[in-house]
């Protein structure tokens, strides 16, 4: 019985840190993107509202939780969540250790919204992926 609940543990974490993976690259991707399109254009850093900046992340980590949901193969819910609360919680530790930035309300938002789009990310990567 503990080998079992240990096996689906494992993949769990496997299919979270994947997923992060993914949702780190992507947002990697776009941050080059957006810096290129900054300077050989003439477009001004302050034309990129921190709402735009919240999108970006939201869309890679949608996509991170498809990619942890469908690794997963099942649970999704859990997964997704899971993928969300483990970025936010390595992005909260660099803004704390690197920034000494404390917890506030706005962060927090953001948690609950990372947390619920991955785990709807997670839901659909379940469902898109596994054979019935």
């Amino acid at each position: 019985m503990f080998q079992e609940v240990s096996g689906v543990a494992k993949r769990l974490f496997i299919a979270c840190s994947f997923g992060m993976v993914i949702s780190f690259i992507l947002i990697l991707i776009a941050a080059f993107f957006l810096t290129s399109i900054l300077k050989w254009s003439s477009l001004s850093e302050a034309s990129l509202t921190p709402l735009s900046m919240m999108i970006l992340s939201l869309i890679a980590l949608f996509i991170g939780g498809v990619t942890a949901g469908a690794k997963m193969k099942e649970k999704g819910l859990v997964t997704g969540a899971c993928t969300g609360l483990f970025y936010s919680a390595v992005i909260y530790l660099a803004l704390f250790l690197g920034f000494d930035r404390t917890l506030a309300a706005s962060q927090m938002a953001a948690i609950v919204a990372n947390t619920a789009v991955t785990a709807m990310g997670g839901i659909i990567g379940v469902n898109l992926f596994v054979k019935k």
